[in-house]
This record gives structure tokens, sequence and C-alpha cells, in this order.
């Protein structure tokens, strides 16, 4: 029998039985159980694993996922999720001693999210101004959770995603499971809200489930066209949504309690009340999988003198030897047709930018003609041309990176790596 991919993480969890040869072969002919749904297999016809996050490591994958909840809106101690890991999977928790959302306030919340801004999501409390940090917002393709919930009182768990919210409009909401102790342990709310999107209109419904949600590991999966939101259950296309985002979007996990509309907490309902996520996997189409890829992020390395595009302090940019810091990570997002934005993920650092001497810094998260840039594949690797009137291809010499005026040399030429 072929060894099978999506049993290694049941194996390691301890679901084999003690046996050798015997009992892996009786563990691969069957589930981990008579109701859960097992892994999917890491790759998938069709699409190119785009990014992914098994949880097998013990520790969060801080170049994917930011722990804290729409930071600006409180204060960093009152974001910070509280979770862990058990069995090769996250588990985002309520804790006793957690301190509620906002002071006065009795919610509380756990949450992940691939994308943090000043503002993000909605007209809601401020607190203080955040750097732009978006460490992986696509648009488009398929995104893919093995998770299990909490049904109780007062609780909601969520899998969903907002727009960037690159300008004020791109703020559409889609709840691809969120999932509320009032609903019961078979059903869950699957929406979506227009916000300030003039383009959308909100869709609002429940879904059943032939199991319990709080019991089971199950698959809940979004496939995202420009034309349509897809709902997955166990890999079963199960709803359609007949409208679409046209801009960027960040991901989110995470457990709430008491957040207004889910109903009276049970104080004796001990906690900690949890959110068990297996895996979190997204996939681009094969078809659309080529380089440059909105929301990827990547090394960028300039072929002539082989090192790599760095940050540093103060909107400081040049050429230094390979690294595993994120000052060397650029996230890529294609934010006009043709045009793209280069944002470093390192904290609080912003888009690589133009300035008229001739030299290119980072700066501020600002989407200007001297932030965006033509990516254009040439032999070797790809050049990089600024959308500014008079400025041309980025390029590096010695440690020394700058723009000039458009002479096409080797020193122009930059390598994609993905991260």
């Amino acid at each position: 029998m072929a060894f099978d991919p999506k049993r290694v993480k049941l194996a390691r969890r301890g679901l084999l039985a003690s046996g050798g040869a015997l009992a892996l072969s009786a563990f691969l002919e069957s589930p981990a159980s008579a109701a859960e749904m097992p892994p999917n297999p890491l790759e998938k016809p069709g699409w190119i694993l785009d990014r992914h996050d098994e949880f097998s490591t013990g520790s969060l994958d801080t170049n994917l996922w930011i722990p804290r909840y729409l930071e600006s809106r409180t204060t960093v101690a009152r974001s910070t999720a509280r979770y862990g890991f058990r069995n090769d999977a996250l588990v985002l928790r309520i804790d006793d001693d957690q301190p509620t959302y906002y002071s006065g306030n009795p919610m509380k919340v756990s949450s992940v999210q691939t994308g943090q801004r000043t503002d993000l999501h909605k007209d809601n409390e401020f607190d203080h101004s955040i750097p732009t940090d978006m460490k992986y917002t696509p648009q488009y393709g398929y995104f893919e959770v093995r998770a299990k919930s909490s049904a109780r009182s007062g609780i909601h768990t969520a899998f969903w995603l907002t727009g960037r919210q690159d300008t004020w409009e791109q703020r559409g909401e889609v709840d691809v499971v969120e999932h509320a102790g009032i609903h019961g342990k078979s059903k869950f709310n699957w929406n979506l809200f227009s916000w300030s999107d003039p383009n959308l209109s909100t869709h609002r419904e429940q879904v059943s489930v032939g199991f319990d949600m709080t019991t089971e590991m199950h698959i809940y999966a979004l496939e995202w066209t420009p034309t349509q939101f897809k709902l997955y259950i166990d890999n079963v296309l199960t709803r359609t949504i007949n409208q679409s985002f046209t801009y960027p979007a960040v991901f989110y996990l995470g457990i709430y309690e008491h957040a207004d509309w889910t109903g009276t907490v049970d104080p004796n309902d001990t906690r900690p009340k949890e959110l068990v996520v297996d895996y979190f996997r997204a996939y681009k189409r094969a078809a659309d999988a080529a380089d440059p890829r909105s929301g990827q992020t990547y090394r960028l390395r300039n072929v002539s003198t082989g090192q790599y595009l760095d940050s540093g302090a103060a909107g400081a940019i040049a050429l230094e030897p390979g690294s595993t810091y994120d000052d060397q990570l650029w996230t890529l997002t294609e934010q006009q047709p043709g045009y793209w934005t280069i944002d470093n993920v390192r904290e609080g650092r912003g888009y690589l930018d133009t300035d008229p001497s001739g030299k290119v810094i980072w700066g501020e998260a600002r989407v200007g003609d001297d932030t965006l840039w033509e990516i254009t594949p040439v032999s070797g690797g790809f050049r990089i041309d600024n959308k500014q009137s008079g400025r041309g291809y980025l390029y590096g010499s010695g440690t020394t990176v700058a723009w000039n005026a458009g002479a096409a040399d080797a020193n122009t030429v930059w390598a994609l790596e993905r991260r």
C-alpha cells in the first residue's frame, strides 16, 4: 500500500496503536474516528500551494500570523491572543485571567491574523496608531482549515477574511465559518458583509451540517474567484455567493466571548474555551501561479551582485548578503493592473519608494506613483521599473540600491525568491 501523507499528522498524534507494520497498515485503512474528517493531502490537483501552517512546530509562524486582534482599537495587552499547541494543532483560548478587549466591556478575544493596519475593519473604537504589516494578503484562491469549534454560552469562533483596506472602500467581509453557541453544535453562519464597499450587497445565511462541530475535526474551505465565493465542507461544495471582492484580503482565525450578539455567558461554564485548528492552507490556481504573485512574500536578489534587497533604519535600503531576518522579506501586491507595491515585512517599515535625487528608500505604506513598480520578466529574472514619470529601473551596485534613468543593464535584473 502506498504511503498517504494525509495520515502523517494523525500518526504523530499517537493515533497509531503499537504493533509495527500491522498497526500502521490498519491505521492507514481507516480515518481518525468514524465521524472525523481526516486531513487532506497537502497537494491539491489543479492548485499550487501558496502558503500554509500545519501548526506542528510548537510555535506560531511569525512570517504569516500576527497574534493581536485589530490592535489599533485597544491596548497591546488587551488585543494579544491566548494560544498554545496540542497534538500538532493551534489552540486559541479564552482564559479566566485574560483581560477584556476593551476597558468596561466584557468581550474577550483570542485571534491571529495575516495582516494589520490602523483602523482595519469597520468603524470601531481607536486607541493608537500601528505600523501597516501585511504578511499574507492574497487576492483569489482556495483557503482551507481543518478545525474543531466550541458551542458554549456567549462564545463564537470564526474563520473569516476582510479587505486589506488600501482604500476606505476595500472593507468587504466574508465569514467562511462563524459558529456561535446560540446556534447549537451543528449550524454556523456563512456571511458576506459589504460595509463600505459600494459594489457588494450583504448576504447572510445559516448552514446546517450533519455532525458535531465541537467534538469532531472537519474541513472548511473557501474558493474565491473574481466573481464568486464558494463554501466547501469536507471537500463538498455546499454554498455559493455570486459576488466577490476585487482587492486583497486579510485572513483571521479567532474565538470570542461576550461579542454582544452571541447571548449570555453562563458563569458556571468554566474556562478555558477553545478553537482548535489543525492547519491553515492557501492555494493558487496552477494557471495563476506564475511570479510575481499578489500577496506573496519574496527575497529580492540582485542577479549581477548576488546580494539581497535589505531594509535598514530610517528608510535606508542597501544590498546585503542573504540572511534569515525579515528585513530582507518583501510582500508584493498588485495595487493597479500591472503595478505593484513592494512592502517590507519588518514591523514599522513600509513600501519601497523613490525620491527625486535617485535614491530608493522605504517609506510609509502609501500608494502613489513613486511606490508603484512595474515588474517585467526578462532573461535571468525581472526588471522592476518605477511608475513615477522620469524615474527608471531599480538597480544595485556594490551595496548601493538606487533608481536609474531607464538603462537596462545587468544590474537591473532581480530574482524573486519565494518565502
